[in-house]
């Protein structure tokens, strides 16, 4: 099974409990902790995928920015998004700006690993409720 490195972005509780997530699959390997997204850019390996761990209370609008240059900069690099109860919009936004994934965080025990290994592979994760507001984006914007 493919090695993947992980860097997880947000407060303390937020990276403890994603690192006592992940610790469970012995192929993931935390290579980071960092509070901001802008501290990504000097963690990534450049030889490796690297999933990006964010949690979405600690990313404004004006930081997706930062989410571009990062898909531009660093192709083999995924985000995912972890939250609970967070604006759609802003999530299809998220989207938008380069996020391959989003979890909610009361799912992250049972589904973080999953979640990872299946952006690493080039697949994204939504849950299936957050589909229909995709689609339902998509479908605005295109009328």
């Amino acid at each position: 099974m493919l090695r993947v490195s992980v860097i997880i972005v947000g407060g303390q509780a937020f990276i403890t409990a994603s690192l006592l997530a992940v610790s469970r699959d012995k192929n993931i390997q935390v290579i980071a902790c960092v509070s901001d997204i802008a501290d990504v850019f000097g963690a990534i390996t450049e030889t490796e995928t690297t999933i990006v761990l964010i949690d979405f209370t600690v990313v404004s609008e004006s930081r997706y920015a930062l989410l571009t240059e990062l898909r531009r900069s660093h192709p083999k690099t995924r985000v995912i998004f972890l939250c609970d109860g967070a604006d759609q919009t802003k999530l299809v936004d998220a989207f938008r700006h380069g996020a391959s994934g989003y979890l909610e965080a009361k799912d992250s025990d049972v589904f973080l690993v999953k979640a990872v290994r299946a952006v690493s592979n080039g697949e994204a994760w939504v849950p299936r409720r957050f589909v229909t507001k995709i689609v339902e984006r998509l479908t605005e914007t295109a009328s």
